[in-house]
């Protein structure tokens, strides 16, 4: 069985859609809010029913200012938010290197348990850190795999580059069950107009990351399940 993790329900979406399009899959699908804690509570049940490759998908911030939006990263290296680095070396990953170095590039992730919200602070953790994006699920996904013993990978696209700034009504945006407080984010807009312009283009490149992830996500589904047949 393969275990997914996504962050939000858009991002979970795009991977059904993805399953749909490949045969014979045994896959679960969990979606975590962004938070890291309950990311890694989701991958920790799939692995006590018998998941063998824990999958962290979804969107991310840029650190590498080279990276722009939709760019897709494949990563089997994450730093935690205290700089410990969890890494995997099975043997699936040298399986699918041929998919990444095709589709993506591999790089090291940095997980947050906080909105990383400014270009300066972008800024602040690539120099100190040297990880290409930042999201807050991958860490919590990667830590249950290493206790658990089981392959981990994370493919990621680039929603907001490095010189980006999230405007203030998308920091509270995403809900615990992972869904968009639309309502909430556009009331917040109305009383601050000038954040629409960057509300927009989050939400064209957010859309661009998702479609990123969609039109690579079955061949690599079907890439990882085709190494786990006995």
């Amino acid at each position: 069985m393969i275990g997914i993790v996504c962050g939000l329900k858009s991002e979970a979406a795009v991977v059904r859609r993805a399953c749909e399009a490949v045969s014979g899959l045994n896959v679960r699908i969990g979606v975590s809010g962004a938070r890291a804690a309950a990311a890694r509570n989701i991958a920790v049940g799939f692995a006590q029913d018998d998941a063998k490759f824990l999958l962290s998908v979804g969107v991310s911030g840029g650190l590498d200012p080279s990276l722009t939006p939709g760019t897709l990263l494949l990563s089997r290296n994450i730093l935690t938010p205290n700089g410990a680095a969890i890494g995997s070396l099975d043997h699936a990953l040298f399986h699918v290197r041929p998919f990444a170095e095709a589709h993506g590039r591999w790089s090291t992730l940095l997980g947050s348990d906080e909105i990383v919200t400014s270009p300066e602070e972008k800024a602040r953790l690539f120099a100190q850190t040297g990880a290409h994006a930042v999201d807050m699920e991958s860490h919590g996904v990667a830590e249950a795999a290493r206790d658990a013993g089981c392959t981990f990978m994370a493919i990621r696209a680039i929603a907001d580059a490095a010189d980006r700034a999230l405007p203030p009504p998308a920091l509270d945006a995403v809900a615990p069950d992972g869904s968009t407080r639309v309502l909430s984010t556009l009331f917040k807009a109305a009383r601050a107009p000038k954040h629409f312009p960057a509300l927009l283009k989050l939400g064209r490149d957010s859309d661009a990351a998702l479609g990123a992830l969609g039109a690579v996500l079955p061949d690599l589904l079907q890439n990882i399940a085709s190494y786990m047949e006995p």
